[in-house]
């Protein structure tokens, strides 16, 4: 218990340092690390053979596309601006680093077909996850820290949606909880997921104070709702997908990175899913 409080006292502080006090860059920084950790673990966890050749290339693949993210939008601030659009990024090297990580996961396994360490077909895709897909996902959170007026709002949201819905859903499961949610967590129980949903709603109000207050932010409160509950349930589906990945390799944590919270991916599953929807909302102008 030690632990788990002295990990929330100094990693929460240092986390808003850096996402409030710091240039952009900083934000970007951070995520990269968060990205790497989480590929090594999701490679860790759910690789099979051939997963330590892979995990090296796998870990700097995810580092660099986030920075691939944060360099495609500096490029597009310093003049390539579309009105209407003012978080779209240029999209190719989004799609090309991709690619390269494939191609050199299936030439390591060609290479090394049937030999002791091989490369085998499900750590290839496990990689491709941990390596391109969740980083793209991660990179959200740098892209909404880059929004021209209220970047240091927006990137908080997918933390008070992650984390009000989080607290909500466990006094509520421990109040109310009877029925469970799913054999993938035994722990969740329906209870809980509506008092997850009502967290977040209550968490987008929060952000909706907030930001009028400290930036002048114009907040539309249904729509900041409608936000809460979307992300909200793409939130969960993350969280119970990690939890899914867990319970198929029968480990309990991700690794031991933060200690008694686990892992990386212990502790941000349900951020690394809520980060996209929210950048979604931001792009078309919802919220």
């Amino acid at each position: 218990m030690l632990q788990r409080w002295l990990v929330a006292i100094l990693g929460l502080p240092a986390l808003l340092a850096v996402l409030l006090l710091c240039p952009p860059w900083a934000t970007m920084l951070l995520v990269a690390v968060i990205a790497g950790a989480a590929a090594y673990e999701l490679l860790r966890v759910a690789g099979k053979s051939g997963k330590e050749k892979a995990a090296g290339w796998t870990v700097a693949y995810a580092a660099f596309q986030v920075f691939n993210a944060y360099r495609a939008r500096s490029w597009y601030l310093a003049g390539f601006q579309t009105p209407g659009y003012q978080l779209r990024a240029p999209i190719d090297p989004l799609w090309v680093m991709p690619c390269c990580l494939i191609v050199v996961l299936f030439l390591f396994a060609v290479s090394t077909y049937e030999k002791p360490d091989a490369l085998s077909f499900q750590t290839i895709s496990v990689a491709f996850v941990g390596g391109a897909v969740f980083p793209m996902m991660f990179s959200c959170i740098v892209l909404l820290r880059m929004h021209e007026s209220y970047g240091r709002l927006y990137v908080l949201a997918p933390f008070f949606i992650a984390f009000m819905g989080d607290s909500l859903a466990l006094y509520f499961g421990k109040w109310f909880g009877r029925r469970k949610l799913t054999p993938v967590s035994p722990h969740k129980t329906w209870a809980g997921f509506y008092g997850s949903i009502l967290g977040s709603v209550l968490g987008m109000a929060a952000f909706g104070v907030l930001g009028a207050q400290w930036l002048g932010y114009a907040p539309n409160w249904l729509r900041l709702a409608l936000l809460g509950v979307v992300g909200n349930l793409i939130g969960q589906l993350g969280d119970l997908s990690t939890s899914l990945i867990k319970r198929e390799a029968g480990v309990k944590d991700y690794s031991h990175l933060l200690l008694t919270h686990g892992g990386v991916l212990d502790r941000f599953d349900s951020t690394l899913f809520i980060a996209p929807v929210v950048y979604i909302f931001v792009c078309e102008g919802i919220i």
